[in-house]
């Protein structure tokens, strides 16, 4: 296990899954986009993400997705997965051990699958204690994922999350610098840890006592990310250039992704993956598509940045 990084790791890269043209999953392609990320400096990672598919993956292989990534790195990073399917407490509980069994360090909750749309405050909240009452001391995390619909975690059930001390991980998408204020200030002094997945504002909330990022930008680049978040807040004209250039590339690869995402790593990196994916509309971007985002690349990486 490698809880010292799960505690002090800024950057967890959402990791995409490589598949082979028959979208199965490509192996060889998971360990080395594994390799990538811990190379570029990231000494964290979130697979079975939504940017992982996950959704739109087997039970089977959700586990096995998190056994080969936590084998690749090694102890080199920590790594934290998804647990939860939106099933009853006792399938979730079940589940979330599973993917701890696989060797995961935290295993992160998805805060819409606590019950549906309508579910009041008490409903979901309740379900949260049981569940978080049958895992044991297993380490947890929360994502606010946005699909198939978004559910804020509240600042004083964000509280008592965080005062029970088995939260370490949290990935926030209320792209609310209030909101995320509202969170830290219920969680001072306790394990849990607030990354912002929202790019545009990370400088922000790393200056309100955020830990950093998790999200599309860390995805593609993560050595900008990992320089960006390192300033822990630092605000000056090279670290809103940073900040400026990642929130339009982060927003660019909306298009088709995880497809275009997938597309642009193996363009970035030279690695032999292809963009092939489960995820309903998405599929390669054509040559009048992907350009904007080739162009973008190429101006971040023009601009020959001194991150020091």
């Amino acid at each position: 296990m490698t809880s010292n990084k799960l505690m002090t790791n800024a950057v967890w890269p959402v990791m995409l899954t490589p598949m082979n043209a028959d979208r199965t999953i490509d192996w060889a392609g998971v360990d080395r986009v594994t390799d990538w990320y811990i190379n570029a400096g990231c000494e964290g990672l979130f697979t079975n993400s939504r940017s992982s598919e996950v959704e739109f993956l087997t039970p089977d292989e959700r586990v096995e997705l998190v056994r080969r990534v936590v084998a690749r790195a090694d102890g080199r990073a920590a790594v934290v997965a998804t647990g939860t399917f939106g099933q009853s407490a006792a399938e979730e509980i079940t589940s979330i051990k599973k993917v701890h069994d696989a060797g995961a360090d935290a295993v992160v909750i998805l805060t819409n699958h606590l019950g549906e749309p309508g579910a009041s405050e008490a409903e979901w909240s309740g379900q949260l204690e049981t569940i978080v009452e049958g895992t044991g001391d297993i380490k947890l995390g929360f994502y606010e994922c946005p699909t198939p619909w978004k559910r804020l975690i509240p600042a004083n059930v964000y509280g008592w999350a965080a005062h029970t001390g088995r939260f370490v991980f949290h990935k926030d998408v209320s792209h609310s610098v209030p909101d995320m204020t509202r969170k830290l200030e219920a969680s001072a002094g306790t394990p849990l840890r607030l990354y912002n997945g929202q790019i545009s504002s990370v400088i922000e909330s790393m200056a309100l006592g955020g830990r950093g990022h998790s999200g599309y930008a860390s995805s593609l680049y993560p050595e900008l990310v990992v320089w960006l978040c390192a300033q822990n807040g630092a605000d000056n004209e090279q670290t809103r250039l940073v900040q400026r250039l990642l929130t339009v590339a982060e927003r660019m690869i909306n298009v088709n992704y995880p497809s275009s995402a997938k597309q642009l790593l193996a363009q970035r990196t030279g690695m032999p993956i292809t963009a092939a994916s489960r995820m309903p509309g998405a599929y390669p971007l054509d040559d009048h598509g992907f350009a904007p985002l080739q162009n973008m690349t190429e101006l971040i990486e023009s601009l020959d940045l001194t991150l020091a």
